[in-house]
């Protein structure tokens, strides 16, 4: 199993070792599943999962079946959409719809 979870993490500007605190592990640990010398329980890909906003298919690499595959930049704007407020939200919705109006035109 060949985890994303380098990437996820750099996305977020994360060092292992702050990875490592926020799923209550230690950073050999991390280091060794960035590597792909162990692989994190269950549990812990749920943990991380949580600390990444994303779906268990995308730590692992996996693409839902039937499913359009999203680029790189479609997944870190999902996840930063899901960080944000719902004011935020609804306020970048407007922007991307007047974006969208405007190449029609």
């Amino acid at each position: 199993m060949e985890l994303k979870l380098k990437e996820l993490r750099e996305e977020m500007r994360m060092t292992q070792r702050e990875l490592a605190e926020k799923i209550s592990n230690s950073q050999r640990n991390v280091s060794n599943w960035e590597n792909g010398i162990t692989e994190p329980d269950l549990e812990t890909v749920v943990r991380l999962c949580g600390v990444f906003q994303t779906t268990i298919e995308e730590l692992l690499g996996l693409e839902p079946h039937g499913a359009e595959r999203l680029s790189a930049e479609e997944w870190r704007l999902l996840r930063a959409l899901r960080g944000m407020s719902q004011e935020q939200r609804s306020a970048v919705c407007k922007m991307v719809e007047a974006f969208s109006t405007r190449k029609e035109s």
